[in-house]
């Protein structure tokens, strides 16, 4: 492999890595070869690969302690190499079928958000991940994350660090307000973009569903910088007020998935019905907690606090009056 790219310059950490990450499993089915052919095989230099030796010889399992190190056995003698512990690195790192699968429809996803990112660099990472799987990946329909006109206007605002002023609907509390905010970052969760910025409104740093804003625009206010960001994006971004205090609720069956999606204080499985829960979680609000369970139709009910329990009730029958209301033949 030759002489290319051995003299191809200097080499990024994440090309040693992926380099090394190969040499032990290689190593470890061949014991006995000899740092020349390991050079001629990865295409280095010796001096290279005499270095990625030494390297692998400080790395191990979490802990590090001197039997979790990979252990590289070097023969001065006849220049050979062996693995004597591969500390679980027992074959090449690529990618399975289902893990290439997942990774292309996660990239033909995002490539088909509008203004969310840079769309070539999606299909140029596609094309790379297809000749790396060593050929097409199997064709995945994928939908798109719900429509967000204002989409656009919010990523511009963030590229020339400017204020945004918005129109902003609240699922929560079935309210529209206008607020400014300086943005932050874009994020993806669950399927759907949302702008994290700092809110004036709430004076406080804030996540706004994008497909929400129903008007914005940008203001000629510079927008400022954080002062500081947590930058792990969360798997879920409900976010429970943590001094409300907990309400307690029964879950049927087809609702376990609340008890997964939003942060509990307490679970406990029941065995009436079978797969059946009580939790115990604090609510944004109690309007929000209202219209969770509102939405779960009769899946939950409120246990601890009879006065939301019959706000629930009262406004099930407004809305199956309602119903019955505008039935044929009702009048």
């Amino acid at each position: 492999m030759s002489a290319d790219r051995r003299s191809s310059g200097v080499e990024t950490a994440a090309a040693q890595v992926s380099r090394m990450l190969a040499l032990v499993p290689y190593i470890t089915r061949r014991p006995g070869v000899t740092i020349s052919e390991l050079a001629e095989e990865f295409g280095v230099s010796t001096e290279q690969i005499t270095a990625d030796l030494n390297l692998l010889m400080v790395c191990g399992e979490p802990g590090y302690y001197p039997n979790e190190l990979i252990d590289v056995v070097l023969d001065d003698e006849d220049g050979t190499v062996s693995i004597a512990y591969d500390a679980g690195i027992e074959r090449p790192v690529r990618l399975s079928p289902d893990e290439a699968v997942t990774l292309t429809v996660a990239l033909r996803a995002l490539g088909d958000l509008p203004d969310l990112l840079d769309s070539d660099a999606v299909h140029s990472a596609l094309a790379k991940l297809e000749q790396a799987a060593g050929g097409p990946v199997p064709a995945v329909e994928v939908t798109a994350a719900d429509p967000a006109p204002e989409l656009g206007t919010v990523r511009r605002a963030l590229e020339q660090h400017r204020r945004l002023w918005m129109r902003y609907y609240t699922a929560s509390r079935d309210a529209v307000t206008e607020r400014e905010v300086d943005p932050i970052r874009l994020l993806l969760v669950d399927g759907h973009s949302y702008l994290e910025g700092y809110c004036y409104s709430a004076e406080a740093v804030r996540r706004f569903r994008v497909d929400r804003i129903d008007e914005a625009r940008m203001l000629p206010t510079p927008a400022q910088p954080p002062l500081w960001l947590d930058e792990e994006v969360p798997r879920a971004l409900f976010t429970p007020d943590r001094d409300a205090e907990p309400v307690t609720i029964h879950l049927a069956p087809s609702a376990k998935w609340v008890a997964e999606y939003y942060l509990m204080d307490e679970v406990t499985e029941l065995d009436d019905p079978p797969g059946a829960l009580r939790v115990r979680l604090r609510a944004a609000s109690d309007e929000w907690l209202i219209r969770l369970v509102l939405s779960l139709g009769g899946a939950a009910v409120i246990e601890d606090r009879p006065e939301l329990a019959a706000e629930v009730r009262s406004r099930a029958e407004a809305a199956l009056a309602g119903y019955a209301g505008s039935a044929p033949g009702s009048a």
